[in-house]
């Protein structure tokens, strides 16, 4: 139950965006200020004005928002908080609940205190089953998953009254009611059905109005087996539910299922306290002093053979309901006459003797002397010794010692002390073999707590290097999705465009087609054109040229000027040579 123990070291995990879309799923109001805890917040240490909200009691325990009046009166007779109670102990009183409006009655406190009690579960808080009646659960999911690290705050104010946090030391439970305080058709009718406490479809948690989370105002929930309407009790019966359909019908005028079963749910007013509670009585008796009726116990020390006094230091007081529960106990753990040893610091004071040896003693009895020894009084103190001596025999013991005469009473002494001392060798001999047994499981037992507690250790470091993976790995899972989600829109952006391109594309390679046709046309022309100029265009432009006046005219300067042009470099060149001589 180590892993039990971690209450003020539970933290939430969750995001506020989580916390949000949570509270929208279960229909818990914003008005109610619905806040994420801090890394570094524990469950036990909330805001101020705030409490906390496990998700598992929803999601596991059948916990629904409206809170019902049952549950706020079973958190409030106990003095206890959500943030303290385990869901498989919030699951049992919602599977009572819900098992009391399938047989048509209104759950009852009286009648929940008769087969569940509050009991410890580590640091936590559960109600297990009573001893004094039958047992309403068959069977029960064990699969919870990780819960501890997720839960939020809300604002006080959806509780109708203050809610406490119960003290791990408190005082349990109260003695359970008996059959004559309870309705006995009820009774007998609950008796019968044991079942499975397991979550339930929220069409039943509907139907028998422990949720309200509904969309069809006009048609109420109905459960079908095999074409047939089904009972919300033979549903919480039956093991095998999967062959059952969820279904719905028309409302009947004035039968509205949600608002019929709405009155049970506390939405603000209408709360009863459970000094209120019809049926409900407390006692106001006050309680005995624990002290006054307490048997003491004291812790067993080894003896010495010496003769210093025994130390009686470290007694426990435990109330008469303690003591019968350790002296049941203890006749458990007799066997062929001795006890067995492996209960550390314990011991009772119950003396048990043969009829055989002592006349007058009832060997189904039990003696518990009435001494008044304390701890820190001393077998060398002369009152003490006689306190002690006038208290080791049993009353009826003494009464038959009173009626012997002296004879009778010596030859007792007698035969009894030559058996003591025929005895004490062997009793001291079986004691120090039972103290060095005890030494040995003690040394064993010392080993197996530091092995206990290093195996311990390693299963936080498996738990929490667990929990790092899992955080991790759904960190990767969304960081997956976010990436995903991006690759999905960038490839639908990018599948619009390269459609878009394509229709583009189309477009312009009609347009190049008619271009192309046009171009064809246009280059057939010219070609016609180039092939008219080079048969025929030269031959008229050479003609036209030989014929024409411009040209001659021109050609004939050009001549009559190479002409000119000759004489003069000629004459240059004479001039020249005759210089040179």
């Amino acid at each position: 139950m180590g892993a039990l123990k971690d209450l003020a070291r539970s933290f939430s995990r969750l995001t506020q965006e989580e916390v949000d879309l949570f509270c929208l799923e279960h229909g818990i109001d914003k008005q109610f200020n619905p806040t994420a805890p801090a890394c570094d917040a524990s469950i036990d240490k909330p805001i101020p004005g705030f409490i906390a909200l496990y998700c598992r009691h929803f999601e596991w325990s059948n916990l629904r928002y409206p809170l019902s009046f049952f549950v706020l009166n079973v958190l409030e007779y106990y003095r206890v908080s959500f943030g303290q109670v385990h869901p498989k102990g919030m699951a049992r009183v919602l599977h009572f609940e819900v098992l009391c409006r399938a047989l048509g009655y209104d759950p009852s406190l009286l009648l929940f205190r008769r087969f569940f009690r509050l009991a410890k579960n580590g640091d936590w808080f559960t109600f297990e089953n009573t001893k004094v009646e039958t047992c309403l659960v068959s069977s029960m999911v064990t699969t919870l998953g990780s819960w501890k690290n997720t839960f939020f705050w809300v604002s006080e104010s959806i509780i109708p009254f203050k809610m406490v946090w119960r003290h791990p030391d408190a005082v349990l439970n109260d003695p359970e009611p008996s059959e004559s305080e309870l309705n006995d058709a009820f009774l007998s009718a609950i008796r019968g059905c044991p079942s499975r406490v397991r979550p339930f479809p929220e069409h039943l948690l509907v139907l028998l109005g422990v949720s309200i989370i509904w969309a069809k105002v006009d048609r109420d929930p109905v459960l079908m087996r095999n074409g047939l309407v089904m009972s919300a009790l033979d549903f919480i019966k039956s093991d095998d539910t999967s062959d059952v359909v969820f279904e719905d019908a028309p409302t009947v005028p004035g039968e509205n299922v949600v608002v019929r079963t709405s009155e049970q749910r506390f939405e603000g007013s209408g709360y009863v306290s459970v000094e209120n509670v019809k049926g409900f009585t407390k006692s106001n008796v006050p309680k005995p002093s624990t002290r006054r009726l307490s048997r003491r116990l004291l812790k067993a020390t080894p003896q010495s053979t010496s003769t210093e006094p025994v130390d009686l230091s470290d007694d426990i007081e435990v109330s008469e309901g303690q003591a019968e529960a350790e002296v049941e106990k203890e006749k458990e753990l007799v066997v062929r006459g001795k006890k067995v040893r492996g209960k550390k610091g314990v011991a009772t004071p119950v003396q048990e003797s043969s009829s055989r040896d002592v006349e007058g003693l009832n060997p189904e009895g039990t003696y518990v002397p009435t001494w008044l020894v304390k701890n820190d009084d001393s077998f060398k103190d002369a009152a003490v010794c006689e306190d002690a001596l006038s208290h080791l025999a049993p009353p009826s013991v003494r009464e038959t010692i009173a009626e012997m005469d002296d004879d009778t009473m010596l030859s007792r002494m007698v035969l009894t002390t030559c058996n003591l001392a025929a005895m004490l060798p062997q009793g001291i001999t079986r004691f120090r073999q039972r103290m060095r047994e005890y030494e040995d499981f003690s040394k064993k037992k010392d080993k197996m707590k530091s092995s206990l507690a290093s195996m311990k250790k390693e299963v936080a470091g498996f738990a929490e290097k667990e929990a790092a993976w899992k955080k991790e790995t759904e960190d990767l899972k969304k960081m997956h999705a976010i990436e995903m989600g991006d690759l999905k829109k960038s490839f639908e952006a990018n599948l619009l465009k390269l459609k878009a391109d394509r229709e583009a594309l189309s477009v312009q390679q009609k347009a190049f087609r008619e271009e192309k046709e046009g171009l064809k046309a246009s280059v057939g022309q010219v070609t016609a054109d180039n092939q008219w100029l080079i048969e025929h265009g030269f031959q008229q432009v050479v003609t036209y040229l030989l014929h024409s006046k411009e040209f001659n005219s021109a050609l004939g300067d050009v001549y009559t000027k190479l002409l000119n042009l000759g004489k003069h470099q000629g004459l240059t060149a004479g001039y020249k040579l005759h210089e040179s001589g």
